[in-house]
C-alpha cells in the first residue's frame, strides 16, 4: 500500500530505506549517511547528518548559514555537537512539502562535500562510514562495529528489565487533572459562543499524557479509562456552560441573588418544566462530545507513535 504521508512521499521520491515502526528513513549518498524523520508532528520533516570539517572540528551554526543561503528550500540548519539537523521550507500541499525535501537532499550533500565536511562516527568524532542506529527512538550515527555492540547491550538490558505493571488507580488520578483543565477550556470557549476542537485537543493531550505518567504506561484499558473520563468531563463542562448562561439571564432580569451553583442544581428541573429546551441541551452535549473525542484523536495517535518509536532499538542502515 502506498504511503501518502509526507515522509512516505519523500521516501518514494528518493528511493531510500524506510522503517515505518521507527518513523525513520535513511540512506548513504556520496559517503554521507543521513536520516529523515518527523519533528513534533507528521507535517514537519527533518534531516540529520553526523559531520566534522576538514580539521576534524564539529560544525557550527555560523558556518551552516552558508548552507541555508545556498540551498533555497532549506529553512534552517543547526548543529548539536557533531549532528546537524536540517529543516525544510513548507508548502501548501503535502506533495509540495515532500518535493522541497527531495530536491534539497542532493544539494545539501553537495554543499557538505564542497565545503570540506566529512561523514563521521559519533563515538570517535572522526571521519568514518556509519550506520543509522535507533536507540529507544533516538537517532545516532555509529560505525557498524559499535552499532552491533550497542544492539547487543540493549538486548541484554531489555531481558533484565522489570516488567512495568500499569497502575490504573494512579493513572486515573493523574488523568483527572487533564480532564479538569480541558473542561474549563470547553466552558470558556462555550461562553464565547463557540464549539471548538481546541478543548478536545487540550483535554485529550493532557489526559492521555497525565495518565501515562501516573500509570507507568498506556494500554488499551488505559485509553478506555481516559476517554470515559473525558466524556464525564464534557458532560459537566456542558452543564456548567448552561448554568453560567442561565445565571447570566437571571441577573439580566434583576434576580441578582441567583448563583451559578443554584442554576447548576436546578437545570434538570428547568428542562422538565420547559424553561430550558432539553433538545438544545443534549444536542450541544453531543456536539461537545464529538468535538472533544475528535480533538483527542490526534494527540492519542501522536502519543502511541511516540511510545512505539521509544521502544525501538535497531540498526537501520
Amino acid at each position: 500500500m502506498k504511503d501518502y504521508t509526507i515522509l512516505g512521499r519523500v521516501v518514494s521520491g528518493l528511493g531510500i530505506a524506510y522503517d515505518k515502526d521507527a518513523g525513520v528513513a535513511c540512506a548513504t549518498e556520496m559517503g554521507y549517511t543521513y536520516a529523515l524523520t518527523t519533528f513534533q508532528n507528521v507535517y514537519t520533516i527533518i534531516a540529520k547528518f553526523s559531520l566534522v570539517d576538514q580539521d576534524n572540528r564539529k560544525p557550527n551554526d555560523l558556518n551552516l548559514r552558508g548552507l541555508v543561503s545556498a540551498v533555497k528550500k532549506v529553512a534552517s540548519a543547526k548543529a548539536n555537537g557533531n549532528v546537524v539537523t536540517i529543516t525544510f521550507k513548507t508548502a501548501l500541499t503535502a506533495n509540495g512539502k515532500a518535493k522541497n525535501v527531495i530536491s534539497s537532499i542532493p544539494e545539501v550533500i553537495n554543499w557538505f562535500y564542497m565545503n570540506g565536511y566529512s561523514n563521521c562516527a559519533e563515538e570517535t568524532l572522526e571521519p568514518a562510514d556509519t550506520k543509522v542506529f535507533i536507540n529507544r527512538g533516538v537517532i545516532h550515527f555509529y560505525t557498524e562495529e559499535v552499532a552491533n555492540q550497542m544492539l547487543t547491550e540493549r538486548a541484554v538490558e531489555q531481558a533484565a528489565a522489570p516488567v512495568v505493571v500499569e497502575n490504573y488507580a494512579l493513572g486515573t488520578a493523574f488523568a483527572l487533572g487533564g480532564v479538569i483543565v480541558g473542561a474549563i477550556l470547553i466552558v470558556i470557549v462555550g461562553q464565547l459562543g463557540y464549539i471548538s476542537l481546541l478543548g478536545g485537543v487540550v483535554m485529550g493531550f493532557l489526559t492521555l499524557t497525565a495518565y501515562q505518567k501516573g500509570a507507568g504506561k498506556l494500554s488499551k484499558i488505559g485509553i478506555v479509562i481516559c476517554f470515559v473520563l473525558m466524556l464525564i468531563g464534557v458532560y459537566y463542562a456542558n452543564k456548567f456552560d448552561f448554568a453560567l448562561t442561565v445565571t447570566r439571564i437571571f441577573h439580566q432580569e434583576g434576580y441578582k441573588n441567583v448563583r451559578m451553583m443554584d442554576a447548576f442544581g436546578v437545570l434538570p428541573e428547568m428542562m422538565e418544566k420547559g424553561i430550558i429546551d432539553s433538545a438544545d441541551y443534549y444536542v450541544m452535549f453531543a456536539f461537545q462530545c464529538v468535538a472533544a473525542i475528535g480533538g483527542a484523536i490526534s494527540p492519542l495517535v501522536t502519543l502511541l507513535q511516540k511510545n512505539k518509536a521509544a521502544s525501538i532499538t535497531r540498526i537501520l542502515g
